[in-house]
């Protein structure tokens, strides 16, 4: 891509448990160069930053007017110190001090929020949920986390924690994440397909022949019984999770990331009816539950806005 002459452009980091990317955009989300690259997460932090770091600096010889860094990633962190603690999909990162190390490699300033609630916030100001006054994002990828945006700003707990819905054990028994069985992300996550295969049907999925979560979804979309089955499941667990937070939060709307997507209308389908059966009935009038506006675009619209609330330190 060509050079451009943009007096006030962002770089955007996004930092997953598959792949990483860095961004150069506007403030106003469009997106002028990216450069992506597999995570190789058992790696550890130190290999992966360094990368961020070079492919920042890279970016920041072509673009003169980079201002402000933003960087969304898996939790748990604090988004007042950009410190990450042991997200489950990237293993190694306990105390790393993510926003201190880029601030000082790239020479400016860093804001380093958890991926689910920068997709909030890019989807609030760019995407489905335009203007929306309470809005949850569900991030259906690598892993499973909620973002909340009320009256256009995200919402944090305390000592600048964001949600890890994903957490929440769901059933007492299914697949693992975050060292135990049960959990919302190991029902509801992209990632968790292959794991739902290898444990609801086990004599033909188990170790050592466990699919991964393309083939199920492959297998399911030419109508393999089990396949199917696994992802009525997931989207089920889903419907569920939206329930939840609808009961919780009475949103305006909840928007769905990487799987609805991924799989389409008939999974979207399965998790509004399920949606709408758990739910109180007031709040499965007021609130709909959508698919992602920003679809392909939407891990690197939110490095992106993470990067508008960074501030010189």
């Amino acid at each position: 891509m060509k050079n451009h002459s943009e007096d006030y452009l962002l770089l955007g980091l996004d930092v997953g448990g598959t792949k990483c990317a860095a961004i150069v955009g506007t403030p106003g989300g469009v997106i002028l160069d990216r450069v992506q690259w597999p995570t190789d997460p058992n790696r550890g932090p130190d290999a992966i930053i360094e990368e961020l770091i070079d492919h920042g600096r890279t970016l920041q010889l072509k673009y003169r007017h980079i201002n402000a860094v933003g960087v969304a990633i898996g939790g748990p962190l604090d988004t007042r110190t950009g410190v990450i603690y042991e997200p489950p999909n990237l293993p190694g990162w306990d105390g790393v001090r993510l926003q201190e190390r880029l601030a000082q490699a790239l020479g400016l300033p860093v804001q380093v929020e958890h991926d689910a609630a920068a997709c909030a916030l890019a989807e609030y100001r760019w995407g489905a949920g335009r203007s929306a006054t309470r809005l949850v994002y569900l991030t259906c990828g690598t892993g499973f986390g909620a973002g909340i945006v009320i009256n256009g700003k995200i919402y944090r707990g305390a000592n600048g924690r964001p949600s890890d819905f994903g957490h929440i054990r769901y059933r007492s028994d299914g697949p693992e994440a975050y060292g135990k069985p049960g959990s919302l992300e190991g029902y509801c996550a992209a990632s968790a397909l292959g794991r739902l295969a290898a444990w609801r049907f086990a004599d033909r999925w188990g170790p050592p022949s466990s699919p991964d979560s393309v083939q199920v979804a492959q297998w399911a979309a030419r109508g393999d019984p089990d396949a199917v089955e696994v992802v009525r499941i997931n989207a089920q667990a889903v419907g569920d999770a939206c329930a939840m937070l609808g009961d919780l939060l009475y949103p305006d709307i909840i928007i769905l990331g990487s799987l609805a997507n991924y799989l389409g209308d008939s999974w979207l389908k399965l998790v509004v009816e399920q949606f709408e059966k758990e739910a109180y009935t007031d709040v499965a009038k007021i609130c709909r539950v959508v698919p992602s506006k920003l679809g392909d675009k939407l891990q690197d619209s939110s490095a992106l806005v993470a990067a508008t609330s960074a501030k010189a330190k």
